[in-house]
């Protein structure tokens, strides 16, 4: 594997404009205000109010915001499942500490999109939970890198397919066009 150009691009705007988060960070922060239901244009001043003190962003970082928030509501909202995590793909202790920063970013969305967030039950309920618990796990260097690894697929999936489920749970879906 290898990390994708945008989450390269992100992360050096994001750091030449000395904004205090990386590229899963605020991939994270993105998905969980759009998983949360966001469905209008207030997305922009909650990113600027929590990556950049309430400022708006220099062109060329905007555009870019801008491209990875219509690319994630775009993947969660389709139903071939082609969403992903922008994390760091190219070294498994890079890869677990994004990991643990997205889904922060991830919950602190939600949280932003979904005041009542704490009061949620049932599978959304748990599976928040759940995530809250993957940010406390921890890893030795020393462990054994093939078992983290295969660890790491099945924890990204699970992430993954809560992000899509929370999606499908506090979005609006617009109803269809019928043809007759």
């Amino acid at each position: 594997m290898s990390t994708s150009p945008l989450y390269i691009s992100l992360n050096a705007e994001l750091k030449s404009q000395t904004i205090g988060v990386n590229a899963a960070e605020l991939h994270g922060l993105i998905t969980g205000i759009i998983a949360g239901g966001n469905n209008d244009e207030s997305w922009r001043v909650l990113t600027c109010d929590m990556i950049n003190d309430g400022n708006a962003l220099p062109e060329k970082l905007s555009t870019l915001v801008n491209q990875l928030h219509t690319q994630t509501k775009q993947q969660l909202g389709d139903d071939n499942f082609e969403f992903r995590l922008l994390i760091n793909d190219d070294e498994l202790f890079s890869q677990i500490n994004d990991l643990v920063d997205w889904i922060n970013h991830f919950l602190l969305g939600l949280g932003l999109a979904q005041p009542q967030l704490a009061k949620v039950k049932g599978d959304i309920g748990e599976a928040i939970y759940d995530l809250r618990q993957i940010t406390q796990l921890g890893y030795d260097e020393e462990d054994d890198q093939e078992e983290l690894a295969v660890a790491l697929e099945e924890i990204l999936e699970y992430v993954r397919m809560t992000a899509i489920l929370c999606h499908d749970e506090f979005t609006e879906r617009q109803p269809s066009a019928t043809i007759h």
